[in-house]
């Protein structure tokens, strides 16, 4: 079974625009060297993920909502990270005493833990008001030509839709009016309570892997926490320790992520050990999103091979009860500026 090579519904392989892709779409039809190193780098650990596996983290990568894509993809990365570590991995393992059944069951030789993986998006309102910017990004999509690239640098949405027959016809304005010379322009548009401004700027300068839209408000604390506890609520009755693997979609310095798993650390209830916190993590963001690993000082003992292991890839002690692997590149064999082209030339 392929993870790209066809979706699981044929719907689905039907052309769009790409703020409308799915992130399997867009790895599916990747066109830049970036994009094709990260969809091989996926095909191969899928293929050491275990066939029964396979079925539900294909189709849950294929979907539209991020979110849903972003966990099957954690699952897909702690599989990998953990198997590199030398751990055998059952995935879903039946739990005596549990009605509730963890992501994987890892063991290496006496050592056995269980191990929940969740993630932290933009909310539903969030979404919700990323999607409005579509028709706006359908136009943009529509005008866009050469030598230029034209993206929503900033908006304020306004009631309703905007006219877009009008913001057509604006853009389509601007752009015959650069010059050639162009290396950098702006446009700020209004109609009603709609506020817009876009940017042009020549394809060369733009990387592969910047963003083409406003970038998604910032998450709450106190969700996060809230959202932890409830999934740790969960697994009462264990006969083995339980560690979180939490993965957020918004990078934080190291002195937020290492503040969060500390606050994260004192709340948990038995049988949850510890949390392992990849703050920033996408598929494009592998060989540089830090790994930073929280545990409860009463609960070290059943982790302590994990930390062991953790160490030997280059982990580095943050506190008593704070690991944080700076470069999970080398872990992974990649190079630091993975998917990049490692020698520096445009992709």
């Amino acid at each position: 079974m392929s993870l790209f090579a066809t979706p699981p519904d044929p719907r689905i392989a039907r052309p769009t625009a790409p703020h409308r892709a799915t992130l399997a779409q867009r790895l599916a039809g990747a066109i830049t060297g970036p994009d094709r190193r990260v969809r091989d780098l996926l095909e191969t650990w899928f293929a050491r993920l275990p066939v029964p596996a396979q079925t539900d983290v294909r189709s849950r990568l294929w979907e539209r909502d991020r979110r849903l894509a972003l966990a099957a993809f954690w699952e897909l990365y702690l599989h990998e990270l953990l198997t590199r570590l030398g751990y055998q991995l059952v995935p879903h393992p039946t739990v005596p005493g549990a009605g509730a059944r963890p992501d994987f069951l890892a063991t290496r030789d006496q050592e056995a833990f269980y191990l929940e993986a969740l993630i932290h998006g933009p909310s539903t309102e969030a979404w919700r008001a990323e999607r409005r910017l579509y028709p706006i990004l359908d136009v943009l999509h529509e005008v866009q030509r050469e030598p230029f690239v034209v993206t929503l640098a900033q908006a304020t949405c306004g009631h309703g839709t905007p006219p877009l027959r009008a913001l057509r016809s604006e853009l389509v304005r601007w752009l015959d009016s650069l010059s050639p010379a162009t290396t950098d322009a702006t446009l700020s548009w209004q109609r009603g309570s709609w506020s817009l401004q876009f940017r042009a700027r020549r394809a060369s300068s733009i990387r592969a892997d910047e963003p083409t839209a406003p970038s998604s408000p910032s998450l709450s604390l106190r969700t996060l926490l809230s959202k932890v506890q409830a999934k740790a609520r969960r697994y009462r009755v264990f006969d083995r320790p339980l560690l979180l693997a939490l993965a957020t979609s918004q990078a934080w310095p190291e002195s937020t992520s290492r503040e969060l798993a500390h606050r994260l650390v004192e709340q948990l209830p038995d049988p949850a050990a510890g949390i392992l916190l990849a703050a920033g993590l996408d598929p494009w963001t592998i060989a540089s999103t830090p790994l930073l690993l929280a545990w409860r000082a009463d609960a070290v003992a059943p982790l302590r091979p994990f930390l062991a292991a953790l160490e030997e890839a280059g982990a580095r002690r943050l506190t008593a009860n704070i690991l944080q692997l700076d470069a999970p590149w080398r872990l992974f064999a990649l190079w630091p500026t993975w998917p990049r082209d490692p020698r520096g030339g445009n992709e």
